[in-house]
């Protein structure tokens, strides 16, 4: 049986989560380029993988992590792609918070960064789980 514990630290994480990304995506203060072409990447790669925790508990965290990294790269590949129907969608404030809208190779540097971290997350709350 898995303990509520892990459960409801990873859940709260990810309620905190989602206001933090998306305010990185309209902040305006200082360093905004940064917040918001880079900063939201971590925080869209750490969310993923604390809701792929959640959703698969028995999974590896390292596997877990792997698998959001490779989603998030073909999502960010996608941003090469523009058909008329695709960029309609990119209009949509969530479609283009959740899949983008412009590619930037520079993303790559911050999806590690954020799987890294999300990696260490997990893990951590897992281990802390587990001691207990």
């Amino acid at each position: 049986m898995l303990s509520t514990r892990p459960v409801l630290t990873k859940l709260y994480l990810a309620i905190i989560l989602i206001p933090i990304g998306l305010l990185t995506k309209v902040y305006s203060g200082i360093g905004s380029e940064f917040v918001t072409n880079y900063f939201g990447g971590v925080i869209y790669v750490v969310f993923f993988i604390v809701l792929a925790s959640l959703v698969f508990p028995k999974a590896r965290p390292v596997k877990i992590s792997l698998i959001v990294l490779c989603i998030t790269c073909l999502i960010e590949f996608s941003q090469l792609i523009h058909t008329p129907a695709i960029e309609l969608f990119r209009k949509n404030f969530i479609f283009r918070t959740l899949f983008g809208s412009t590619y930037n190779p520079f993303d790559f540097i911050w999806y590690f960064i954020g799987t890294f971290f999300g990696l260490f997350l997990v893990s951590s709350i897992n281990k802390i789980s587990d001691n207990k």
